[in-house]
């Protein structure tokens, strides 16, 4: 029997393997695994759209990991903009492996209507225990800005240096790696979790090595609540959309039915406006507490889009862990992974209802008021 022990998908990483067809890593008979062929699960995502996730636990991504990074002149950490607290988590981790640290701010696109890259970067350098000097904010899908990058590189690396891509899943490492590589072998699909093994890719560009790993999983609340497509749904695919409403106590924000928002107290003129973002298949719906019970129960798959009706019946909807918070003006109310609130005017007090294991996290403004906005464009 031909031994494949050893080879992998240029794809995802994943060992080939001929025993289990719906299984990472699987390869027809027939298929040369020395030539530049990718695996099932790769290929049905590159050219059909299809979706699968795939098992793999962090304790043997960190073990791979910590073999690996002792050949790489630096780590540089990717992180989701738009899921920052989630995707910089492994900053924690990254400190106890002894090499310089760079964070790279990834998708800093979908909020440009409000925000520039450089104001992205110095907002996270001031929340990361990394200097403003070493965050760089880009989108992996701007040709300059990566090739910017790329130069600031080789710059900075002597050739035959390997730098080790790392982040949590679905942050756009493989994305960047195709950008700062010129190589498109690297599987690239909105599905947490693409990446399954190590792949070293050399740079057409120059003598630098990347080295991407899977991504980490554990510090990702959503994997294993939801399904294949509705966690893409979570991640913009064109962009960061936002609403802005003001509420009163007894009203309610829910960004689909994956979280939301009820004002009980308002302050001494009783309203408070809100701007949410969440990606752009997120549906937001304002409306009273009572109605918004009303259309959980039985749940408006019509109305709410995310999540599908058999995730949330994985998720005990509409029985939502409560959490009470205090807010008030430049606050974030972080539903994590998938969007946030900011307090526009006005503060109080509510509750956000989140499935268990999920918990609101608050933080100064990410993007500025629209007045704000408008007076630093003058």
């Amino acid at each position: 029997m031909e031994d494949l022990k050893d080879k992998r998908c240029p794809g995802c990483g994943a060992r080939f393997q001929r025993n289990d067809p719906d299984g990472a890593g699987y390869l027809p008979e027939g298929k040369d695994p020395d030539g530049n062929v990718i695996c099932k699960r790769c290929f049905q995502m590159k050219h059909y759209g299809v979706f699968k996730k795939a098992s793999i636990k962090d304790s043997s991504i960190k073990k791979d990991i910590s073999r690996e990074v002792s050949g790489c002149s630096a780590i540089f950490l990717v992180v989701d903009i738009c899921q920052f607290e989630i995707s910089s988590s492994a900053l924690d981790w990254v400190a106890d492996l002894n090499k310089p640290v760079f964070v790279v701010i990834n998708k800093c696109d979908v909020l440009s209507k409000w925000i520039t890259p450089g104001e992205i970067a110095s907002w996270a350098s001031e929340r990361l225990p990394v200097p403003l000097h070493r965050v760089y904010p880009l989108s992996a899908l701007n040709r300059k800005s990566v090739r910017d990058l790329r130069n600031r590189i080789e710059d900075a690396f002597p050739p035959g240096s390997k730098i080790l891509l790392l982040g949590t899943t679905n942050v756009g490492k493989s994305t960047l790696l195709s950008g700062l590589t010129g190589d498109d072998t690297p599987t690239i699909s909105r599905l947490p979790g693409t990446t399954l093994g190590i792949t070293q890719v050399k740079s057409r560009h120059s003598a630098i090595t990347y080295v991407d790993v899977p991504g980490l999983k554990e510090v990702n609340p959503w994997l294993g609540k939801l399904c294949a497509d509705c966690l893409t749904g979570l991640i913009p695919q064109k962009k960061l959309q936002s609403y802005s409403t003001v509420l009163k106590p007894g009203q309610s924000l829910s960004l689909g039915a994956i979280g939301w928002f009820v004002v009980d107290d308002a302050g001494e003129r009783g309203w408070i406006k809100v701007e949410a973002f969440a990606a752009d298949e997120m549906i937001f719906h304002r409306t009273t507490e009572d109605r918004l019970h009303e259309l959980l129960a039985p749940y408006r798959e019509d109305l709410f889009s995310l999540p599908c009706s058999s995730c949330w019946a994985s998720l005990e909807g509409p029985d939502y862990v409560e959490y009470r918070e205090d807010f008030h003006v430049g606050l974030d109310i972080v539903l994590p992974g998938c969007g946030w609130f900011s307090v526009r005017s006005g503060y109080g007090n509510g509750r956000f209802y989140l499935p268990k294991g999920i918990s609101p996290i608050l933080r100064p403004a990410l993007v500025p008021s629209q007045k704000d906005r408008k007076g630093q464009s003058r």
